[in-house]
């Protein structure tokens, strides 16, 4: 581990925006994050995607992806009659 404030990661995933991109991102209390979430807004939509981190130790970390959710702004509700 160096002595930055942050280090380098690489996301993995099933689209484009995670095929191997490379981010920069902060320690927590001087650890690698085991969870990452990040947002993107589509149109009308939030995306969220969840990537967890492997046990690889070597720059740059590599995250995988596990979890997508879709919100739309302006959609209607879910509930069953």
């Amino acid at each position: 581990m160096s002595h930055s404030a942050t280090y380098r990661a690489v996301l993995f995933g099933p689209n484009p925006i995670a095929a191997g991109t490379e981010v920069e991102l902060e320690y927590i209390d001087g650890e690698y994050q085991d969870v990452i979430v990040l947002e993107a807004v589509e149109d009308t939509e939030t995306i969220t995607r969840t990537y967890k981190r492997g046990r690889e130790t070597d720059e740059p970390i590599p995250y995988r992806f596990v979890e997508e959710d879709v919100a739309e702004a302006y959609g209607e509700a879910d509930v069953p009659n």
